[in-house]
């Protein structure tokens, strides 16, 4: 069997009666998708090591208003370009894991209302271009070098709606950056110092509302594609 997208669960969070459990997508393994969406499931019985195992070869995988608190295992030779999880329960940026999407194009994680902490670090991923982690809560320093680890492709980062970034002028690992997306977040760097010296290609930059308050003559110094 063949389809262009898949749509698994419901429309509405009201009446659920459907949990995730163990084997639940089995059956998938011998169908062929373009894109894959699950959505508005609640429970997940016995952790969620199963959720990947017939998708692995998805191009596009969205989660979508899920009781998912981390990552499935993912398995080995996946071709997922996209994935987005929407609505989920992760506290922490499930980095690691995520990871693991060697094809992985375009990451979307937002409207997380748990998500704090960015702790973990992506890893390898050279096909990656696009993350957006917007809408969530995160707070965290040293951005943003240190969380993108031989990630040299990436172009564009959303990281507006969140609530305290620290901004260390360190962008040596995305200096590839084109987008970059700051907006309503309090931001700790920008206007004392020049934190923006490597991102030399960026095109597009958003620190609106963000309490920035300029006192730099050098605030925006290397921003040359401007």
């Amino acid at each position: 069997l063949q389809v262009s997208r898949l749509i698994v669960g419901a429309f509405s969070d009201r009446g659920r009666q459907q949990d995730f459990g163990r084997g639940l997508l089995n059956g998938l393994c011998q169908v062929q998708m373009e894109e894959f969406v699950l959505i508005c499931l609640r429970v997940f019985e016995d952790g969620t090591d199963t959720l990947f195992n017939c998708v692995g070869n998805v191009s596009t995988i969205r989660l979508v208003d899920l009781g998912l608190e981390e990552i499935s295992q993912v398995p080995l030779g996946s071709k997922v370009k996209q994935l987005e999880c929407k609505k989920c329960g992760f506290d922490d940026v499930p980095a690691l894991k995520l990871s693991l999407f060697k094809e992985l194009r375009v990451l979307r994680i937002t409207r997380n209302r748990s998500l704090k902490n960015f702790e973990q670090k992506f890893e390898g991923l050279s096909n990656l271009e696009v993350i957006d982690l917007s809408e969530n809560r995160l707070t965290f320093s040293s951005c943003c070098s240190p969380q993108f680890q031989n990630c040299p492709n990436l172009k564009h980062l959303n990281l507006s709606f969140n609530s305290y970034i620290r901004l260390t002028g360190d962008f040596i690992n995305v200096e590839n950056l084109l987008y970059l997306d700051l907006q309503h977040t309090t931001l700790f760097g920008p206007g004392s110092y020049p934190v923006f010296l490597s991102l030399q290609r960026l095109i597009y930059l958003d620190i609106s509302h963000t309490k920035t308050e300029v006192k730099s003559q050098c605030t925006f110094c290397g921003l040359n594609s401007l």
